[in-house]
């Protein structure tokens, strides 16, 4: 069987890790948090509705192939962070630890997660690579049963990558009650497309003021669909009305080159109605309007 170094099949499955971008960190070396952040304060009525329970998260796992089971090996006291000790699960269809980290305010969701493991004093060690997944006032880890270094089989890297796909999708859909609109727009030459991913949560700090939760996540395609794509050079410009652009774009063997996306905290909250596309190509140019 085939056997991969994990930096060499990180890479591999990157473009399968969905949602606030999360990173595979080897815990080892350090471990990055991906902060929530709380801004953009509004004045409608407290909701304090979002705030995530053990029992709506380990509900909402369950409903979407991801069922758990407590694991009573760990001692979360072990693991704790600022004093909030995990809930720790095991998966029973896939190898891996889970760690919820469920705080009760904002002030302790922002202090705890930003400060945390740079507090010498809060430094965990985990036995295997950790990807982390934020959620309102819960921050999600995900132990892999391995560690830096390791060699794995392609089959093994194969099932952890998609159980880290599937936690990934859950709680951008789920948990953030993350939105998904795709817009696409055709010229003669070209096809473009614009997928924006967003969530706009209200969470209500300690004093009662409500702010929003926000994040975004933008990514791009263009395809080139005239009959003569063998005398399409590489020089290929392009422009979104998103304040996207670029030159020197490759397609490949089918015409299609996937663009780099991009995206953060903050943005999404009010998705355009449409997106406007322009390509240079071979001394010519085409614009047109993409719609969801």
């Amino acid at each position: 069987m085939k056997k991969y170094k994990l930096g060499e099949i990180k890479q591999k499955f990157a473009n399968l890790i969905n949602l606030k971008k999360q990173k595979f960190y080897v815990v080892a070396a350090a471990v990055v948090i991906l902060v929530v952040m709380m801004v953009g304060l509004i004045t409608n009525p407290p909701d304090n509705s979002v705030w995530l329970t053990k029992n709506e998260i380990v509900n909402t796992f369950a409903a979407h192939g991801l069922t758990l089971a407590k694991d009573s090996s760990k001692n979360p006291a072990d693991y704790a962070i600022g004093g909030i000790e995990p809930a720790i699960f095991g998966f029973n269809d896939y190898d891996g630890t889970l760690y919820l980290y469920i705080f009760d305010s904002l002030d302790k969701t922002n202090s705890k997660i930003h400060l945390w493991p740079f507090g010498i004093s809060e430094k965990i060690e985990f036995d295997g690579s950790i990807t982390t997944y934020d959620s309102k006032n819960v921050s999600i880890f995900l132990e892999a049963p391995f560690g830096n270094g390791d060699t794995l089989d392609a089959n093994a890297y194969s099932e952890f990558g998609k159980l880290e796909s599937l936690i990934s999708d859950t709680v951008f859909r789920y948990l953030n009650d993350g939105k998904t609109v795709v817009y696409s727009g055709e010229s003669e030459h070209w096809r473009g497309t614009y997928t924006l991913k967003y969530y706009n949560n209200p969470i209500t700090d300690e004093n009662g003021t409500l702010h929003m939760d926000t994040y975004h996540w933008n990514t791009y395609q263009l395809a080139y669909i005239g009959d003569d794509l063998e005398k399409v050079v590489d020089n290929i410009a392009f422009e979104y009305d998103q304040g996207f652009s670029g030159t020197g774009v490759i397609l490949n063997d089918e015409g299609i080159a996937n663009l780099e996306g991009s995206g953060g905290n903050g943005g999404g909250a009010n998705p355009p109605q449409d997106v406007s596309l322009t390509v240079k190509w071979n001394g010519q140019e085409e614009s047109f309007v993409l719609q969801p």
